[in-house]
């Protein structure tokens, strides 16, 4: 059975699908890259294991791609109907969660960072802090915050405050590794894109090449031939 795709964002020339059905399967998304990216409407494509999404840049229309990704049985685009159906098949089984409660979480736990002001709690370890620089550059894509972090951490290192707790270390451990394995697949994507780039630039110079050197040995074929049709033959007279 194909896997279903469901358009989670789109703008023109950019669409970002999600596939539930194969979230954290690495190998499938390495695979979606490296058929996708021979696509000639494809401008640059990227896998994300981790949250089971796919992002495409592409020309128009978007069609082609779908439909040469049904026909390599990547995956198919889901109606919009089958996406509302399976979304309330999940929330029977799981407890439904109010849309706001991500901004009610925000809330609170700035109200915990200011009880924690009060209470001279202000700095975290340097590892603590370097993270979030990195969080706030990938994540949010402030280098700002990140660059205030970066100071903060620095100064915890000049403290002697390198480390968070170990639950804190292996937190980040594993979502490094998540990293690693998501740059993974979209690298290996830019390399594809890029050595079929560069084939079809060598397909594309060739025939000319070898035409202007074809027409080199026609007229040096020509010329040894005038050449020799004015040496006398010793053997006419």
């Amino acid at each position: 059975m194909i896997p279903v795709a469901y358009i989670e964002h789109q703008l023109p020339g950019r669409v970002r699908l999600r596939v539930p059905s194969k979230r954290r399967q690495v190998p499938f998304f390495e695979s979606v890259v490296q058929q996708l990216s021979k696509h000639p409407a494809l401008r640059e494509i990227s896998a994300s294991p981790l949250t089971g999404c796919i992002t495409l840049r592409y020309l128009e229309p978007l069609q082609e791609i779908t439909a040469a990704a049904a026909a390599q049985q990547l995956f198919q685009i889901g109606q919009v109907e089958r996406q509302a159906a399976a979304g309330r098949s999940e929330g029977a089984a799981q407890p439904r969660r109010s849309p706001g409660i991500a901004n009610e979480i925000a809330t609170g736990l700035t109200g915990l960072s200011l009880l924690q002001v009060t209470q001279g709690n202000v700095l975290g370890s340097a590892t603590e802090n370097l993270w979030h620089a990195y969080s706030a550059q990938r994540i949010l894509g402030r280098p700002d915050i990140a660059i205030a972090f970066v100071a903060i951490g620095l100064y915890q290192v000049l403290r002697g405050r390198l480390f968070g707790s170990a639950a804190s270390l292996l937190f980040y451990a594993f979502v490094m590794r998540r990293v690693a394995a998501i740059e993974e697949v979209g690298a290996r994507g830019h390399a594809i894109a890029a050595a079929r780039a560069a084939s079809f630039a060598k397909n594309s110079t060739g025939p000319e090449k070898g035409s202007k050197e074809g027409s080199k040995e026609g007229t040096g074929t020509e010329t040894a031939r005038s050449q020799a049709a004015k040496i006398p033959n010793p053997l006419s007279s």
